[in-house]
């Protein structure tokens, strides 16, 4: 599928080149058509010398499959794609249709642990991650002085009658001549009167770039584990393993960003292969890491984070939801850039 008009142009001398610009990068709207994911739109993206991905458009404009040059990024769960309307809301019933993917988004009005306020169940990790965009739209920008990038915007509003109306504008934008994702979200309360706002970007690596050696370190400090609440938390760079058995607990991580416009991850496999991860932190206080190093699992999570796993209720308490005045927005910036 080639490139609207409005697309900013390919330079005159490569023009004379090609016999189209999506020769050299391209954007194509497909349909799954098997399984779970039967009826999911799909926007692919082949940037052979940036980074290929697929975005999900039935589920917030979230990334599913993704590589760089020569490198799987992105995790896939055993239940891989599945169609968004299949989601079940209530509880943990969203680990059923995890697919995984390089993005999963959590929120917009809860993320975390399920829990009931005033009468509103809120399931794990929230709604927004199964609702599909709308005034979807891709192109062709200027990105600086490196040439053209993808860009693909669109919009996604969770409301219901009754509840408050929070709209996510996500902006993605793909560098064309390195291996760089940016994801930009505004996060608006569209109602009139307050409402309740917490928000996660849940990246999710895997193999070969995680695996036994890979070692995690951050411009972060360790806080707490989630599940060894009081104790010393583990420090980092960590050095990962691989469970011996399905029995193997999962490990999460909280960790506060240290002073600065970004906190950065950086993945580093036994190979030489990388990836590193920047969050903005005036929009996320708080990185999360996530281990799950069961055998036919080993996937680490990335998550810049506005709270941790209490869900909505145990924000409430601790002071972590952020409360949005009618018509005002909250900015948020993941990127992604990965080598080998």
């Amino acid at each position: 599928m080639g490139f609207g008009a409005d697309s900013a142009p390919v330079g005159d001398a490569v023009r004379r080149l090609v016999g189209a610009p999506d020769q050299l990068v391209s954007v194509d709207r497909m349909v799954r058509d098997e399984g779970a994911g039967r009826g999911a739109p799909v926007l692919v993206v082949r940037n052979p010398r940036g980074i290929s991905f697929e975005v999900l458009l039935d589920r917030a404009l979230d990334v599913g499959w993704a590589d760089a040059p020569g490198l799987p990024l992105a995790w896939r769960s055993a239940r891989g794609p599945v169609e968004s309307s299949r989601y079940e809301p209530e509880g943990a019933g969203w680990t059923r249709t995890f697919g995984g993917g390089l993005l999963t988004t959590c929120g917009l009005s809860a993320t975390g642990a399920p829990s009931t306020v005033d009468g509103a169940h809120h399931g794990l990790h929230g709604r927004v991650g199964h609702v599909p965009a709308e005034n979807v739209r891709w192109g062709l920008v200027e990105d600086g002085d490196d040439g053209l990038a993808v860009e693909i915007t669109g919009d996604v509003v969770e409301t219901a009658l009754g509840s408050s109306t929070l709209r996510l504008r996500r902006r993605i934008v793909a560098s064309t001549t390195r291996p760089e994702l940016r994801v930009e979200d505004i996060v608006t309360n569209d109602g009139f009167a307050p409402a309740g706002h917490m928000f996660r970007h849940h990246l999710n690596l895997g193999y070969p770039l995680v695996g036994p050696g890979t070692v995690v370190a951050a411009t972060a400090e360790p806080l707490a584990e989630r599940d060894r609440p009081g104790e010393e938390p583990r420090a980092l760079p960590w050095t990962l393993d691989l469970g011996e058995d399905g029995s193997t607990p999962e490990v999460v991580l909280y960790c506060a960003p240290e002073p600065g416009p970004t906190a950065t991850v950086m993945v580093m496999a036994t190979d030489g292969a990388w990836a590193q991860i920047e969050q903005a932190v005036d929009g996320w206080p708080l990185l999360v890491l996530w281990r799950d190093a069961k055998p036919g699992v080993n996937v680490l999570g990335v998550e810049p984070s506005t709270s941790r796993d209490g869900g909505r209720a145990q924000a409430e308490r601790d002071g972590e939801v952020i409360w949005l005045a009618p018509g005002e927005s909250r900015h948020y910036t993941t990127v992604v850039r990965a080598g080998s």
